[in-house]
């Protein structure tokens, strides 16, 4: 960090597959860090990175500038906002809380008119991207939320997002539309190469002939992810798993129930949770679906 930056004090709530790379490049940079995931063994890393512990989110966010969550869904995000030692029970006035989860826009105003009522600051932020550019600090990032109040996240948004990827995009649960209509995209193009990959093995066309068609087709942006697959099989571990995109499918039809494609691609989505295959990378989903 340069001598001019501001050291901040943070605190970061979630150390899942994306939260704990995102937090060692807080730690990395300089800042003061403050951990706290509820399942504990998962701070020992960036404990041992010089991170402090906390038991609680309202511990955690004591004394702290920004308070940083990456969670699973809307529930997790308002329990530890303001659940029983919640963020908002510790946090002193004027703290910035910048979500990065994905929880849909209605989720994203909810949770910052609760805890502007707490005198807290909220910036949705959720981000884009896997476990790979989240280690190497590529991501893209999202962010809803009053100018300066994106400003003073920003520091933080670029030491994990790619600063031309970092983008304000309007008010509070702007950044959480953004990702919905993003990852909706994403759903629709490996639901729909899922689909030519099942007509092409029942049409038996040969596999070079079917990966020529895909990768100059419409869906070619979406296919090398899951050529790697049908190359050398699933990653042993997932960098975004099946659950989360169908999670986030539901968000898109909460947001809007007139998406038919999206439902189509959410019912995939479900049964490949059913068959066991929910953990798995998402760019294994077309391939499970052409097999299954």
């Amino acid at each position: 960090m340069g001598s001019d930056a501001r050291r901040l004090r943070v605190a970061f709530l979630g150390l899942g597959r994306m939260g704990t790379p995102m937090a060692r490049h807080v730690r990395e940079a300089g800042h003061d860090l403050t951990v706290w995931n509820r399942t504990p063994g998962k701070t020992d890393a960036l404990a041992a990175a010089g991170a402090t512990v906390a038991d609680t989110p309202a511990a955690a966010a004591a004394g702290r500038d920004v308070v940083v969550l990456m969670l699973a869904d809307p529930d997790a995000v308002e329990q530890v906002l303001l659940g029983p030692d919640g963020v908002a029970s510790g946090a002193d006035p004027d703290t910035l809380v910048v979500d990065g989860s994905t929880i849909g826009p209605d989720a994203s105003r909810r949770m910052a008119t609760r805890v502007r009522d707490h005198r807290l600051r909220y910036v949705d932020a959720p981000v884009y991207g896997s476990v790979g550019p989240a280690t190497a600090g590529t991501l893209g990032v999202l962010a809803g939320g009053d100018e300066a109040d994106v400003a003073a996240a920003r520091p933080l948004l670029e030491l994990w997002g790619d600063p031309e990827q970092v983008r304000h995009v309007g008010p509070v649960g702007a950044g959480s539309a953004a990702k919905l209509v993003r990852n909706l995209s994403l759903g629709l193009a490996l639901a729909g190469i899922g689909d030519a990959l099942r007509l092409a093995a029942t049409l038996d066309l040969p596999a070079d002939v079917v990966d020529e068609l895909m990768a100059a087709g419409p869906l070619g942006a979406a296919f090398p992810g899951v050529r790697e697959i049908l190359a050398s099989g699933p990653p042993g571990t997932a960098g975004f798993t099946v659950d989360m995109l169908t999670k986030d499918l539901r968000l898109c039809l909460a947001a809007e129930p007139r998406l038919p494609l999206v439902d189509a691609a959410r019912r995939v989505g479900e049964e490949a949770h059913a068959a066991g295959h929910g953990q798995d990378d998402t760019r294994a989903l077309p391939v499970w679906w052409r097999d299954r």
